[in-house]
């Protein structure tokens, strides 16, 4: 009787506040909620944010399924993995900034990802599907204010682009895209053929102790044009101290003349054409990456002339491409 008798007064209570909170005006609830702090930040404050991605982290990999979106559909197993990256400014522009992720797992390493950062740009290269990209061009009114994030592969091929804001919400600096197509990731290329397309919103946010990657994916399978799941991701990259980034850096100095020759001959293909595409590595195949890795290898410690080297990376680039080669 006691418990039924609290329980009566809880709800009312709750009830009454329900209530009185539902008859606040408009101008009351502006009293009652505090203010928003939404800002948009200026080129030169994005600039400082982006740079403040470089530096040396423990990172933490999150990739959940959250639900079904397809009946019959059974979610998969969450994705978890770590490692360290040091993230190097590549380039450092007003206008444009790049950086380089490297991965380092017991003294193995890996060139990962690459970000590059344009601000107010006039074009973008967009994911289309069946692993081509296309050129698309932005108006000034589309592109004013934002910054256009294009990710790349490992081997420096594109990814995904996407255009968003910078801005300071309630306290938290972050960058929020527009809706991304990009293509099956690598850690469920080898796993998944039930669908090709990730549609996702990306955002970026500055941390106390670094920055988190946020990721809102639908994974869409364009030939059936059935969409599987919704997919949270969530990458943070904490600061770290004491950790040996050496053979990273080892690593890039012997390899960053090869990685700017092919940096070069996708510039080449991108300003010949208006969409490339690349062969796609089936079961068994060995992919792209795979290609130009071992190319990198070769190249090691024989002091090539950036010529030489560029003439090596055009050719292995016009075979990996079967759309948009380079004249």
């Amino acid at each position: 009787m006691k418990s039924t008798l609290l329980y009566g007064l809880m709800l009312s209570s709750v009830i009454g506040a329900s209530s009185a909170f539902a008859q606040l005006q408009p101008a009351e609830l502006q009293s009652v909620l505090p203010a928003s702090t939404h800002q948009q930040l200026s080129q030169a404050q994005a600039k400082e944010a982006i740079l403040k991605m470089a530096g040396e982290y423990k990172v933490n990999f999150r990739f959940e399924e959250l639900y079904s979106l397809k009946p019959g559909y059974e979610i998969k197993k969450n994705d978890l993995s770590s490692g360290h990256e040091t993230v190097i400014v590549l380039e450092n522009t007003p206008s444009r900034i790049s950086l380089q992720h490297i991965l380092v797992d017991e003294g193995h390493v890996v060139k990962h990802w690459r970000q590059d950062w344009e601000f107010e740009p006039k074009k973008m290269w967009s994911y289309a599907g069946n692993y081509e990209w296309r050129s698309i061009a932005l108006t000034p009114e589309q592109s004013k204010g934002k910054w256009l994030q294009t990710v790349w592969q490992i081997d420096d091929s594109p990814r995904y682009a996407g255009l968003g804001e910078w801005s300071t919400d309630n306290g938290v600096t972050a960058w929020t895209s527009a809706e991304t197509y990009r293509p099956l990731p690598r850690r469920e290329h080898t796993t998944r053929d039930d669908y090709d397309v990730i549609i996702g919103v990306n955002r970026h946010v500055l941390s106390a102790n670094g920055w988190v990657h946020e990721q809102d994916n639908v994974k869409f399978d364009t030939r059936s044009k059935t969409t599987l799941a919704r997919e949270l991701g969530v990458n943070q990259y904490s600061q770290i101290k004491g950790y040996d980034f050496k053979p990273a850096y080892d690593y890039w100095s012997k390899n960053k003349n090869y990685w700017q020759a092919v940096k070069a001959s996708w510039q080449k293909a991108f300003d010949q054409n208006t969409s490339v595409a690349l062969k796609y590595a089936e079961d068994g195949e060995k992919a792209h990456y795979s290609y130009f890795n071992d190319q990198a290898k070769q190249n090691v410690g024989k002091n090539l002339k950036a010529e030489e080297l560029q003439v090596q990376t055009n050719q292995l680039l016009n075979q990996q491409l079967v759309k948009g080669k380079l004249n």
